[in-house]
């Protein structure tokens, strides 16, 4: 049943990235012609109406909790990541959809890649230092430039296991711009896929927890962010196991 139901969602998966093809040269053409509100309006529906119909394709069901978090403005949000379907989650179910600082690889995946370029993604090559500081001065410039940019700290999934360390990295961008961090919890995405890399139907809770101011943080403080951000967003998934 859950291997008839992983081909159905790769035929309707594929299926929409060659219908919305169009749309997104279409794009990239009002793009080059400076028509930017237009092309990211026509962007924003659809990638936000593509990520909850992934979901809700692979029987998923999405939990928001603290949704009255979200500031009106320019922030950093720090998930963490536990499935390949956190990235629909957070470009569906936190109200506007945001640039996502992702891995080098999903640059090769047709059809998603074009999408991810559309609404400005940053994409992280965690295996070159060089690259890894280009990309984190990229997002730097987003933020500054009045942005917000999704960052999953860990760098790799925990598909269900323990959370890997979150990296400083992601944090001095929000620091070096004096924005918020909103501190993001995922828990139960990986039932939905990465079990035996086949889709499941399951649910998934996302707790958005209050923002944390970083303007006027003392060197000290801001070294000690990311274990204190890492400790409230693994909380409730440590509180489960207790």
């Amino acid at each position: 049943m859950n291997l008839l139901r992983t081909i159905r969602w790769l035929a309707y998966l594929t299926l929409y990235l060659i219908v919305t093809c169009p749309r997104a040269l279409y794009c990239r053409h009002l793009r080059k012609k400076g028509q930017e509100e237009k092309a990211a309006a026509i962007v924003e529906q659809t990638v936000h109406r593509w990520a909850i119909r992934i979901i809700k394709a692979a029987g998923g069901e999405i939990i928001v909790e603290g949704a009255e978090n979200i500031p009106d403005g320019t922030a950093v949000y720090i998930a963490n990541h536990q499935s390949d379907f956190d990235i629909p989650i957070v470009l569906g179910y936190l109200g506007k959809t945001h640039p996502i600082m992702a891995k080098k690889e999903l640059e090769k995946v047709p059809g998603v890649h074009i999408w991810m370029t559309l609404i400005d993604c940053i994409f992280l090559d965690r295996k070159d230092m060089k690259q890894s500081v280009q990309a984190l001065m990229e997002a730097t410039r987003m933020v500054k430039g009045g942005k917000s940019l999704i960052i999953f700290p860990e760098g790799t999934r925990s598909k269900g296991g323990p959370a890997h360390e979150f990296k400083g990295g992601a944090f001095k961008v929000a620091t070096r711009n004096k924005v918020p961090i909103v501190p993001i919890t995922i828990d139960g995405s990986y039932t939905m896929f990465e079990q035996r890399m086949r889709i499941h139907p399951g649910t998934a809770r996302v707790t958005i927890h209050p923002p944390i101011q970083t303007e006027g943080l003392t060197r000290e403080q801001q070294k000690a962010l990311p274990q204190e951000v890492e400790r409230i967003v693994l909380a409730p998934l440590t509180d489960k196991t207790e």
